[in-house]
């Protein structure tokens, strides 16, 4: 088959840039795969003069920051059999209405689902559901879809022996309890609310040497396009740092290296995504919602338990960690979806029994865990049959 993939550029470090990638190398097998990056990712290129990368075919972008400008003459050119989008629908206003096999990767992380949402998903040829949750809610909406979750390659493992070795490269103390956080600095990430539950937890545990490591934009950005009014505007997190005293115990890296970012892994101990995750002892992840929580599996992969908010798709992701509730939700975009607020206490809470339980028993547990979301397990599984 020929396929082509509207989404992040296949040479990045998002969560779908990492897809894209994985699919590639193992879809460029057996069929044609073509990419078109969004963000005006490459621009300046000739049209249908590619670049292979990783296998892929990928093209020149357009003006538009989803490549919906240019999206349909590819589609023609190309002959392509389908145009599989990963991106939150809501992304996307023109290809949804166009006369092609459109098959949007329906990122679900909120209920209910918004109208807008189902509007750019209903008229599809065919729709990847890549949680449960969202393929109930998809279903509730009288929209069919397949499940095909997102995936972990090989070199994500725990490094049994190598814990303190991990947390030394990055700084921090190995006796220490290493409360890991991995998100963009976004409204929906909740990051505020993070840093609150953590102030909880340290002084309900006074006892305990805590430090942190976050990974993410310690400024935070506004995005610079508003596809359709929807906004998820990051916020510069120094004033809540001091403010709550955790100057000592919050550590970040430089904005350049959070942007361009760091490689999944690394011939020797170094600076990437695999040691990050191996220097932690919990990866706290209680955000307003998830389509997937990549960073959920990828941690438990090595080893980590997770403190996730049990709302939208990131429960179903946690098999050795917490999951904490929710009383109220906010509305932070347009669209109107609803967004949780982890409860802080609980969050504490959940910290506390993780601090005090058996590291290497819930390590064994998260590696059996995610062994069901390794990439050549979902393609046998999921992937193939669908084509």
């Amino acid at each position: 088959m020929k396929l082509m993939f509207l989404t992040d550029r296949i040479w990045g470090r998002s969560a779908y840039s990492k897809v894209l990638k994985s699919l590639s190398m193992r879809l460029t097998r057996d069929h044609e795969v073509s990419a078109v990056p969004m963000g005006n990712a490459l621009k300046g290129i000739p049209f249908m003069s590619p670049l292979n990368i990783m296998g892929a075919n990928v093209y020149g972008c357009g003006n538009d920051p989803f490549c919906e400008d240019v999206a349909y003459e590819y589609y023609d050119k190309l002959n392509a059999d389908l145009l599989i989008t990963i991106k939150e629908p809501w992304n996307f206003n023109t290809v949804p209405k166009l006369a092609l096999n459109y098959v949007p990767m329906a990122i679900i992380d909120h209920t209910p689902l918004s109208p807008h949402l189902i509007s750019r998903v209903d008229t599809a040829f065919k729709v990847i559901a890549v949680s449960r949750f969202g393929q109930r809610e998809l279903k509730a909406n009288k929209i069919d879809s397949t499940y095909i979750p997102h995936g972990l390659e090989p070199h994500y493992e725990c490094l049994w022996d190598q814990k303190d070795e991990c947390a030394k490269t990055w700084y921090l103390d190995p006796d220490a309890f290493k409360i890991g956080i991995v998100a963009m600095n976004r409204a929906r990430k909740m990051i505020p609310r993070m840093f609150r539950a953590i102030r909880v937890f340290i002084d309900n545990n006074p006892d305990i040497k805590v430090q942190v490591m976050f990974w993410g934009s310690i400024q935070g950005t506004a995005m610079d396009y508003k596809p359709h009014g929807v906004g998820d505007t990051g916020a510069s997190l120094i004033k809540e740092i001091v403010d709550l005293d955790l100057a000592e115990t919050i550590q970040w890296s430089d904005e350049a290296t959070i942007a361009e970012g760091i490689p999944e892994r690394l011939p020797t101990m170094g600076w990437d995504m695999v040691t990050l995750y191996n220097s932690f002892d919990v990866l706290l992840h209680i955000t307003g919602g998830e389509g997937f929580g990549l960073p959920l599996i990828e941690a438990q992969r090595c080893g980590v338990p997770v403190i996730t908010t049990d709302y939208a798709a990131g429960p179903e992701n946690v098999g050795i960690g917490l999951t904490v509730p929710y009383h109220d939700y906010v509305v932070v975009n347009s669209v109107g979806t609803r967004y949780a607020l982890a409860d802080i206490d609980a969050t504490a809470d959940a910290l506390a029994k993780i601090a005090n339980a058996d590291k290497d028993k819930l390590a064994r547990k998260g590696v059996r865990f995610t062994e069901r979301y390794r990439w050549d397990n979902i393609m046998e599984k999921h992937m193939n049959p669908f084509l």
